[in-house]
């Protein structure tokens, strides 16, 4: 009986002196894994695009914002034909605007897009104008338009403010 003790001990010692270098190989496969794991997400992060604050844009926007809204507040009270020269100005001005945003590719996409809704809302506003030379949509509804756009520009205009200044 000690030869069989002796003879099942030295198996399960055999037997763990196996196991030990498999739960190692285990745990270093699973370190591997978790390991590989985190280095992608961080190489997929660090993929992602920053967009860099850009004075340019910050200027194009604070400018394009003032004589936008004054503009559209003129609406009220003035002819259709006395503004068309502005609003061929300020229509190429954010046309102007948009193509130096969609030139800084996707990284800047947030900002492209702003200005094409505030493109799209002064757009709307022109349209209303020659369709109403008799203001009979109220004396003050090119106004409130006005605001509703300089709100526009004020959400585009923060978005580039928060961006990341530390280019150089």
């Amino acid at each position: 009986m000690p030869a069989g003790l002796t003879k099942g001990v030295a198996n399960v010692v055999s037997s763990q002196a196996v196991s030990l270098p498999s739960s190692t190989l285990r745990i270093g496969s699973l370190r591997q894994l978790i390991g590989g794991a985190v280095l992608a997400l961080l190489a997929g992060a660090c993929a992602v695009p920053i967009s860099f604050y850009d004075a340019t844009t910050y200027k194009n926007l604070t400018d394009l914002k003032v004589e936008t809204t004054i503009l559209v507040a003129s609406f009220d009270t003035k002819a259709v034909a006395e503004n068309e020269g502005k609003i061929s100005d300020v229509a190429m001005k954010l046309q102007k605007a948009y193509e130096y945003e969609k030139g800084k590719g996707n990284a800047n996409g947030g900002t492209m897009l702003q200005l094409e809704k505030i493109k799209g809302m002064f757009e709307s506003d022109i349209d209303d104008y020659r369709k109403d030379p008799n203001r009979t949509l109220g004396p003050k509804f090119f106004r409130e338009a006005a605001i509703t756009l300089g709100q526009a520009f004020d959400i585009a205009i923060s978005t580039e403010n928060l961006k990341n200044k530390d280019k150089q």
